[in-house]
């Protein structure tokens, strides 16, 4: 997991360049005027989805984590929690789906917990199990853009 803050883009050290450009290049299409939904920056390779919803209690949700893809979570406004953990810390996973990229689980150990502002981006590599849209202090809504990168880009 990576953790940054778009305002420091040009002063982030040990960032792949294709990641840092990718980011870039997420925000030059000002992602918080597109409507909700999927919107493709190089096909399947690199796509960003756009979301809007309220944030939920940890227990009613699940760890989720990709084989295929990074996931840059950029928050855009609200507050959000995002517990993960490291790869290998998925409990007791379910099923991968191959479609979409994704296996669930309910726990993993070590847990870490990151509490996300607006201008904050969390990067998660393949095997990384995370759980985005949590409530940090208050449900509240939130507005956010995952880019999802494969991992041949890099």
């Amino acid at each position: 997991m990576i953790l940054g803050r778009i305002s420091e883009l040009s002063a982030q050290t040990g960032i792949a360049p294709q990641l840092l450009a990718i980011i870039k290049q997420a925000l030059a299409r000002h992602p918080e005027t597109l409507s909700a939904g999927r919107h493709e920056i190089d096909g399947d390779d690199i796509f960003m989805n756009v979301m809007s919803f309220d944030t939920s209690e940890p227990q009613s949700k699940r760890y989720e984590q990709h084989r295929e893809y990074l996931d840059i979570q950029l928050l855009l406004s609200g507050h959000e929690r995002i517990d993960f953990g490291p790869v290998g810390a998925a409990i007791e996973p379910d099923v991968y789906h191959q479609d979409d990229d994704y296996l669930l689980c309910d726990e993993v150990a070590p847990c870490q917990t990151l509490h996300m502002q607006p201008g904050m981006f969390a990067i998660f590599l393949p095997g990384e199990p995370h759980k985005p849209g949590c409530i940090s202090e208050t449900a509240q809504s939130i507005s956010k853009v995952v880019i999802k990168v494969h991992y041949r880009c890099l």
